[in-house]
């Protein structure tokens, strides 16, 4: 008899969470909003990068990156390279971040989404001009605590407590 498939990283709920990310960066943010929205899009290419590495990788992070600079219309290849160094990244700390708490992990994916963000920055600044001013730091706390409440919410979803150990 074979043991029933896995349904955590179907392609179904990987594809859906990714589309969402895509749909909720298309949504109309201005002023303080803008400034503050996480980028749903890295946070949701991380997670399945993290927790599905077999079927989310450097392909797909660097596909989803020039979406992200075709809706954000910045330099082609901003996003992209960025998001390919946040999943090295957390690629390789993979087996680290697995045995935390979602808190824990939101501690430690936040020198991640920094580094990502400050190559955006980086490769923005290289290509066009400098950035008017560190505002643009600014989703990288939101998008830590978004990752928080994924994580937490996956860690229920499976019935774990949210702050127990792996």
């Amino acid at each position: 008899m074979n043991p029933p498939a896995p349904t955590h990283g179907n392609w179904r709920r990987i594809l859906g969470t990714l589309f969402l990310a895509v749909l909720l960066e298309q949504m109309p943010w201005t002023g303080w909003a803008l400034a503050l929205r996480p980028d749903f899009v890295l946070v949701g290419v991380l997670f399945w990068a993290l927790h599905q590495p077999a079927r989310i990788g450097f392909t797909t992070a660097f596909c989803l990156g020039l979406l992200a600079d075709f809706q954000d219309g910045v330099v082609f290849g901003q996003h992209a390279i960025a998001y390919v160094v946040g999943v090295y990244m957390v690629l390789f700390l993979r087996l680290r971040l697995l045995q935390f708490d979602p808190l824990r992990q939101a501690a430690q994916l936040f020198p991640i989404l920094l580094t990502v963000q400050l190559t955006v920055l980086l490769v923005g600044w290289l290509a066009v001009n400098p950035p008017a001013s560190l505002a643009m730091l600014l989703p990288v706390i939101s998008s830590t605590v978004l990752w928080y409440l994924v994580a937490g919410f996956q860690r229920l979803w499976h019935g774990k407590g949210l702050h127990d150990q792996a």
